[in-house]
Order: C-alpha cells, then sequence, then structure tokens
C-alpha cells in the first residue's frame, strides 16, 4: 500500500453536505487551515442532482428553502458569512397547491394572505385559526431562535418557554385535533409536515411549530440552476478562500490519543488537526474510534433515539413540458383525511403510500434547464427496503413507484401517456449515497420527550458533532448550524488568544 500523504488542519470537517461547507467557509475565513473531506464524488450531500438520458437534471432533495427576508436567520446566515449574494435565489409567490378530497387550495406564502385564505375556507374555524397562529409566532418563534440565542443576540421569553415544554411532550397530530375539529383542515396541516421530513403522528408539536413559523412567516426561495449550483457555489468560495476539499474520500477511523480526536485516517491521507467537526450520523462513532468506557455510554445513549424517515422519490422524464397536459403550477401536495383515521397503522402497509401526503415537484416551471421534469415523493422509512434481495428490492420499488404514478394521475390522467423516462431512490438508495444511517434524510425522529442534549457533548475531546442530525433537518437548519458553529469557535479563540 502507498504511504499516506500528511496533512495538518486547524479545522478537519468530515462531511461535505451545506452544514459542512457553511462551516468550511466560517473558518477560512478567519484565516484557519480547514480541510473538508467526503467519501461521494460530488458535494452536497442531500443537496446535489444528476442527469439522465442528456436531457433531464433530477434534483436529490431541493425544496423550498426556508428562513430569507428580514425576520430569516438563513439570510441573516448567509449575509455574515458574505455567501448570499454568491448564489442565485428566486423567490416562491405560492407555497403549494393542495388537494384535499374536493378543495385545491393554491396557498399563498405571503403570510397575511395564507392566514386570510384560513379564515375564508374554514370561518367555523376562526377563533382556533387565531389561536394556532399565535402558538407559531409565540412558541414556533421562540424555539426558531435558538441559534440566535446561542450566538447572544436574541433573549427568551419565559411564558414561551414554559408553554414550549408543554408542546414538545405531545405530537403534533394530538395537538392539532385539540386545537381543531374540521378534518380537512386538520388534515391540511397533517400534510404540509411532509416538508420538515416528518408524519403529524409522530413529531412533537414544538418541532412542527418551530417549522410552521419559518414555513409561513419567512420568505422561501430556491436555486436557479438546482441544488447543485448551491453547493458547488459554496465548495468553489470554500477554496478560494484558501479551503483544501477532498472528495472521493472515506473516512475509515478517526485517530484518537489519550481520549482525544486528532484527526483521521483515509485510504489516502493522515490528516492531523486540532478540532474535527463531524456532520454525519454520530451512530457512525463506534465504527471510527477505538472502544472505551465513555464510548459505551455514548452508545447506550444513542439507542434511545430512533432514526428519522427517509423518501420515496420517483423521477419521472415527459417527452413534452407538463404545462401542456395541464401541470402549470410547481407544486402540488395530495392529501387524504383518511390519514387521520390511521396514519401510524398504515405504517407498516403498502395502504401509506395512498394515503400519507404526497408531493409533486415541476421542476420545470422553476427552471427550464432542469428539462421536462416531475418528481413525485412520499417519506418513507427503512423496514421495508434493508431486508430484500437484490431482484426482490428492484420488483418493490416499481411496484411502489406505479402506485404513487396512479395516485398523481388520478388527478392529471395525460401523465401516464408522457413519461420517456423513470427512476426511483428509496431509503436504501439514501444510506448508500450518503451513509446516512437507518436510510434517513431528516436524521433522528423528533418526538415528544426525546433526549438529544447529550450529542452536544461527544465522549472524544477535539470532536463536536454540527448538523442536521443534532438540531433538526432541512437546508435552512443545515447552513445556519454551520455559520453558528462556527462562529462560536471563532469566538472562543479569539477570547483565549486575548
Amino acid at each position: 500500500m502507498k504511504e499516506r500523504a500528511n496533512i495538518f488542519a486547524d479545522e478537519l470537517v468530515v462531511g461535505a453536505g451545506l452544514t459542512g461547507l457553511v462551516y468550511g467557509n466560517v473558518a477560512a475565513a478567519a484565516g484557519k487551515r480547514v480541510v473538508v473531506i467526503d467519501k461521494h464524488t460530488k458535494v452536497g450531500g442531500y443537496a446535489t442532482n444528476f442527469a439522465r438520458k442528456g436531457e433531464y437534471i433530477f434534483d436529490c432533495s431541493l425544496h423550498k428553502i426556508t428562513g430569507f427576508g428580514e425576520n430569516g436567520n438563513l439570510e441573516n446566515a448567509l449575509s455574515r458569512a458574505g455567501l448570499l449574494n454568491l448564489v442565485r435565489f428566486e423567490t416562491y409567490e405560492h407555497l403549494t397547491n393542495i388537494f384535499i378530497g374536493k378543495r385545491n387550495l393554491r396557498i399563498s406564502a405571503n403570510p397575511d394572505n395564507f392566514v386570510a385564505q384560513l379564515l375564508s375556507e374554514f370561518p367555523d374555524e376562526s377563533e382556533s385559526i387565531h389561536r394556532f397562529v399565535a402558538d407559531i409566532k409565540g412558541c414556533g418563534y421562540q424555539n426558531y431562535m435558538i441559534a440566535r440565542l446561542a450566538l447572544g443576540e436574541h433573549e427568551l421569553s419565559f411564558e414561551e418557554i414554559v408553554r414550549g415544554r408543554q408542546l414538545s411532550r405531545i405530537t403534533t397530530y394530538d395537538y392539532l385535533c385539540t386545537l381543531f375539529s374540521n378534518r380537512e383542515l386538520i388534515t391540511l396541516f397533517c400534510a404540509i409536515a411532509i416538508n420538515l421530513g416528518v408524519e403529524a403522528y409522530e413529531v412533537d408539536a414544538l418541532y412542527f411549530l418551530h417549522f410552521a413559523y419559518t414555513f409561513f412567516f419567512t420568505e422561501k426561495r430556491y436555486v436557479r440552476g438546482s441544488s447543485q449550483a448551491l453547493s458547488d457555489t459554496l465548495a468553489d468560495e470554500f477554496v478560494r478562500r484558501g479551503g483544501e476539499l477532498i472528495v472521493r474520500e472515506e473516512v475509515n477511523s478517526l485517530k484518537t490519543d489519550g481520549g482525544t480526536v486528532t484527526g483521521c485516517l483515509t485510504r489516502r491521507y493522515d490528516i492531523a488537526a486540532e478540532h474535527t467537526v463531524f456532520t454525519g450520523c454520530p451512530h457512525q462513532l463506534p465504527n471510527l474510534t477505538p472502544p472505551s468506557p465513555a464510548l459505551d455510554s455514548f452508545t447506550g445513549k444513542l439507542e434511545s433515539l430512533e432514526f428519522g424517515l427517509g423518501a420515496f422519490i420517483v423521477y419521472l422524464g415527459l417527452d413534452r413540458p407538463p404545462s401542456e397536459i395541464g401541470i402549470t403550477e410547481d407544486d402540488y401536495l395530495f392529501a387524504s383525511t383518511q390519514y387521520l383515521d390511521c396514519a401510524e397503522g398504515l405504517s407498516a402497509s403498502d395502504e401509506r403510500y395512498q394515503h400519507w401526503p404526497l408531493s409533486v415537484s415541476n421542476y420545470s416551471v422553476l427552471d427550464s434547464t432542469y428539462g421536462n421534469v416531475i418528481q413525485l415523493e412520499v417519506l418513507d422509512h427503512q423496514s421495508d427496503w434493508f431486508e430484500l434481495d437484490r431482484q426482490a428490492y428492484k420488483r418493490r420499488k416499481i411496484a411502489i413507484a406505479q402506485l404513487l404514478i396512479d395516485r398523481f394521475a388520478s388527478h392529471f390522467p395525460d401523465i401516464k401517456k408522457h413519461i420517456r423516462y423513470f427512476d426511483v431512490s428509496t431509503p436504501r438508495t439514501s444510506k448508500k449515497f450518503t451513509n446516512s444511517y437507518g436510510g434517513s434524510s431528516f436524521g433522528y425522529k423528533p418526538i415528544p420527550k426525546r433526549n438529544v442534549r447529550f450529542l452536544q457533548k461527544p465522549p472524544f475531546e477535539g470532536l463536536q458533532f454540527v448538523g442536521t442530525w443534532i438540531n433538526g433537518a432541512g437546508y435552512e437548519p443545515a447552513m445556519c448550524l454551520g455559520f453558528t458553529a462556527a462562529t462560536i469557535r471563532n469566538r472562543q479563540q479569539v477570547a483565549e488568544g486575548a
């Protein structure tokens, strides 16, 4: 075997997803020697794309990116990091077009207009809608500002802290059913939770209200040129700032010395680092470090956490623009009121593909360079995918894809005649390409009463977990967490140096 090349870094960042790239940019801008490393051939983690047949570009995960505008944490973070104006962000005018029974609501991205829509469509729920909005602007906002609190830029309301603790102990489903009586209104909010990567029957209500604040009350944007354009721009700027980016290189082990992580080993490199940031799943740690009592204790605590949901996505390439067959909007959401009766029970049945929320993204409206592309997505979990042999796995993928195509075709029947290409990804696909345990696309499952505070203190010195596995999924959290962690570390080092 060839001798490994030696590299020294002040900061080693394992994972070139959005968290790692933003962290790397902030650290490099402070004059540090920074190495960002990833096993994938592309940077971005889930923020990547792939091309097929020379005419279709499919985005692996891009949806609406929240957190813009004067009250948005993401715009604040990217602006302060000198990254905001490097990316071509485009603004959404509508959140989605949701089908519930016979209703088809085109939901405005303007918060005042959205609330007015709710009051108009569900006049009997007026009082409850106002209470819901108050909870979003109260507890949801306070929880949203936790990142700014860590930077010393926000003070929490004691009253909202107490209310927030109460909400963190119940599910979103229970919260909504207590608040509203109209089944279609409850279904609407249960369905919108798909944008958070959770099912309402299991996610805690405070987590949902945090998401509701950023989804309804901050500006939403998307990236012109797909999410890969975002990731590539962040990577290029990181290198321009003096950082070293290494892809196609898997970390085989973290080096330790007396209970302190001192870098990592890969096939080609021996990287020594003063500080290591790990953006992947903490469940990987036992496979990367030597046994120790501290690691055993940490691993025991990990067993209390559940892997979050993954996604089943059908990528469709059409022979003509979707608008020519009546698919004119950029985003559709199909919801079933039967979800309220059997969501949890359906989790072990293929019937979930009929009643769990179905999201449809018409990327050709957002950017014509994608080609004539439609993507169908439902949340999914690992249990049905990881134990199948190769042939059974292929058969099941095709069968479930057909179920979702049929479901979409019940509203847009001409779609079937114009499918020229289709591909599918499952939680198993996510595990293969991103090393995401359980095939989760959204970190650990945010169920009521869960405890993730111990993740703030890894069992080794010199190691820090940063990212959506620790604090919640989504493009906005991923980038904000990278910015916040790097900014706090820069401040600490300046203070220590002083």
